[in-house]
């Protein structure tokens, strides 16, 4: 598979875009992921946005078909990063398609912190799309890894 290539799930709900492979996502992380896979296709890599429309039931098997196509996924929501719908589907990807993966699985998720009421500092506790760019350019190998930079 190309080493170019990229899955994205995000956790929130919004009708989807027929631009990409496949969408199928939650609210406003939505606008996110489409914004990145924008960017990263100037880049020369291709994305394929998710948009879940439910968590229950999860649609394990579009998940875990694009997992075995891409070789690598990215998860994005806006929650804490303990026991997020982020956690489950890397758990289910895990279970059913660990072999297909090329690259570590990364999560981007809200920073752990409660919900600040300034504008400046909310901005710094949510996943933003230059969050998202750069975990898709470290799940192709195009970044440097983050506990390389520590």
């Amino acid at each position: 598979m190309c080493e170019n290539y990229v899955s994205f799930f995000s956790l929130f709900d919004f009708d989807s875009f027929s631009k990409f492979s496949f969408s199928a996502s939650l609210g406003v992380i939505l606008w996110f992921d489409v914004q990145a896979a924008e960017i990263l296709e100037k880049e020369g890599i291709s994305t394929e946005v998710i948009n879940l429309r439910s968590i229950r039931p999860l649609d394990r098997s579009t998940i875990n078909a694009s997992v075995r196509k891409t070789n690598r996924l990215v998860t994005v929501e806006e929650g804490f990063p303990q026991h997020g719908v982020g956690a489950e589907i890397c758990a289910s990807v895990v279970e059913d398609s660990f072999g297909y993966l090329d690259a570590p699985v990364e999560r981007i998720t809200g920073a752990d912190i409660p919900m600040p009421y300034a504008a400046n500092l909310e901005r710094m506790a949510v996943p933003q799309v230059e969050d998202i760019v750069r975990a898709a350019k470290r799940a192709c190998y195009r970044a440097v890894p983050v506990a390389a930079t520590a």
